[in-house]
Order: C-alpha cells, then sequence, then structure tokens
C-alpha cells in the first residue's frame, strides 16, 4: 500500500486505471479520463486508487474505490491541503453523501448541462476578440465573487495567454475597458462555453457573437455548465433555445487543517 502520492506520467494513467478496474468492483467513482498535459498524482491502496492534480492552490482529487470504509479512512488522512472533488452523474449522490461527509467534505454547488441546437445568425457588433495586452483586465473580471476557483475551472494567465492567441476570448469593451467575457472552445461540430461574464447592459450579444462564430464555420451544436441556482442566465440560455442534458456535477470541498 502507498502511503503518499507520487507523481505519475499522465500516459500511464489510463493503464493503471483500466487494470485497477479489472481487478476490483467498483462501488463509487468520479473519475473520467485525464489530459495528456495534466501533472497527477497518485496513492494506490488495497480497495482504492487516488488521483490529484494541482490547481491554483488546492487539489482536484479524482477516485475509484470498492470499500467505502476504506476510501473514507484514505480521505481522512489527508488534510495537510485543501481538496476538491467533483462528482458528474445523472443518477444524484444519494451513495456520495455519507461517504463525503464522515470524510470531513462539505458541498460547494451544483451545476447542470445544458446545450442548444438552435444556433442562428443574429445581429451583433458588440464583442471583439481579446488582445495579449488586455489579460490583466480579463482577469481581474474573472476572479471576482461571481465565479470560484473551485467549480468554475477558471484559466491562469498562461493559459488565458494561450486562449486569446487561439482567439478563444470574446470581449464586451466601453470607453476602453473591458466589461464583458466570453471564452469557448471549438471541437469538430461542437462548441463548448467555458466561462461568460458580462457588466455591462449589453451581455447578451457577446452569446450572439459566438453563435455567429458557430454558424460561419458550420457549428450546430453548444454546451455550457450553469450553475443550477444562477436563473437569470439559465433564463438568458432557455430564450436561445437552450436545454438541459439531465447531466449535472456536484461539487464537495474538504479544507486544510490549519
Amino acid at each position: 500500500m502507498t502511503e503518499t502520492f507520487s507523481h505519475i506520467p499522465a500516459s500511464e494513467i489510463q493503464t493503471l486505471v483500466a487494470d485497477f478496474k479489472n481487478s476490483h468492483q467498483i462501488v463509487l467513482s468520479n473519475y473520467f479520463g485525464v489530459k495528456e498535459s495534466d501533472v497527477h498524482e497518485i496513492l494506490v491502496s488495497a480497495q482504492t486508487l487516488l488521483l490529484r492534480k494541482k490547481e491554483h492552490d488546492f487539489q482536484r482529487l479524482f477516485l475509484l474505490s470498492s470499500d467505502e470504509a476504506e476510501l473514507v479512512a484514505l480521505l481522512k488522512t489527508h488534510d495537510d491541503e485543501d481538496y476538491v472533488l467533483n462528482i458528474p452523474t445523472k443518477k444524484g449522490i444519494g451513495q456520495w453523501e455519507q461517504v463525503l461527509s464522515e470524510a470531513g467534505f462539505t458541498f460547494l454547488a451544483q451545476y447542470d448541462r445544458y446545450y442548444n441546437r438552435e444556433i442562428e445568425y443574429r445581429e451583433s457588433d458588440i464583442g471583439t476578440f481579446a488582445t495579449e495586452e488586455e489579460a490583466d483586465e480579463i482577469l481581474g473580471l474573472l476572479y471576482v465573487d461571481d465565479f470560484s476557483i473551485y467549480t468554475d475551472y477558471l484559466p491562469t494567465k498562461e493559459e488565458l495567454m494561450e486562449m486569446i492567441k487561439a482567439e478563444r476570448v470574446l470581449v464586451n469593451k466601453e470607453d476602453g475597458h473591458v466589461l464583458g467575457v466570453l471564452i469557448f472552445t471549438l471541437e469538430g461540430k461542437k462548441c463548448y462555453l467555458n466561462i461568460w461574464i458580462d457588466r455591462s447592459k449589453n451581455g447578451l450579444y457577446l452569446l450572439f457573437d459566438v453563435y455567429n462564430i458557430m454558424v460561419e464555420k458550420g457549428v450546430s451544436l453548444a454546451y455550457f455548465w450553469v450553475r443550477s441556482d444562477n436563473k437569470k442566465i439559465i433564463k438568458l440560455h432557455k430564450l436561445t433555445g437552450a436545454v438541459p442534458d439531465g447531466l449535472s456535477d456536484y461539487s464537495f470541498i474538504k479544507q486544510a487543517k490549519r
């Protein structure tokens, strides 16, 4: 049994996870794959596999376990850092709640996934692609009370610069200042809306701008996550034809003992 986390290349994770699944009857898992560029650490016990990835000043945690009692015991022993755990599911989190509560985790938020197939061209001349010089101002807009580093996957400055270079960042400006930001990702015939915030009265036009880009590029499907209690944004998305697909993401946090 490995008592502490150790570094592991991303290229080896899929094999280890597959072997673990083949040799155990998994009862709890929030593992849904990793990116080759991510840096992970691993801890393997008799009945549990834990993966963690450093983000900002906390660890995002992924796990597979065939024994709830052992999982709770393992999670209890790691209290030197903040841990955030996400559970994407269409079935609810009944089985998770007691385990995470016993292990010292508390609920953060629920996000629901929506999709939109009713993509059409709409008149808009609000948004422009962000420039590298605007990166700090954009970050200043993102890192506010509306968003959380734990639940919203906010980019670092280096990541944002790469997004800007790839023309994935639209901004809405007034009097030379950035008031709105929409970050998106195009993948084949799909568009993922990653982050959307606007402090002006014309925020909806940024959404129109990205939908116009989709029309121009022949992309017909948009996906995005919305916090379940953000009724205003949900209403705006529904007005443009968006509907939920049934998948929700539940976030929990365990804060370090300080």
